[in-house]
């Protein structure tokens, strides 16, 4: 299946071809949750990125659908 993912923060760095407006197609399987999605991105755990999905807010055990719209954010701290 495929997704795409537009990515926030510092998270498009990782990506050097990264085009914000565009965003990025991943293939993933049928049946990927959100921890197989940042596990393929390479995003650890210790980033602890923010997944959505039609303004949803996803779960690391939460199944993908195919031809999602996902958005992942780069976790923010304040003090």
């Amino acid at each position: 299946m495929k997704v795409k993912i537009k990515l926030f923060g510092n998270l498009s760095q990782r990506f050097p071809d990264y085009k914000p407006t565009a965003g990025i197609v991943v293939a993933l399987p049928d049946g990927a949750r959100v921890r197989d999605l940042l596990t393929h991105l390479e995003i650890p755990k210790s980033r602890e990125a923010i997944v959505s999905t039609d303004a949803r807010i996803m779960k690391p055990d939460d199944i993908l659908e195919s031809g999602a719209s996902v958005r992942v954010f780069q976790a923010v701290y304040g003090g």
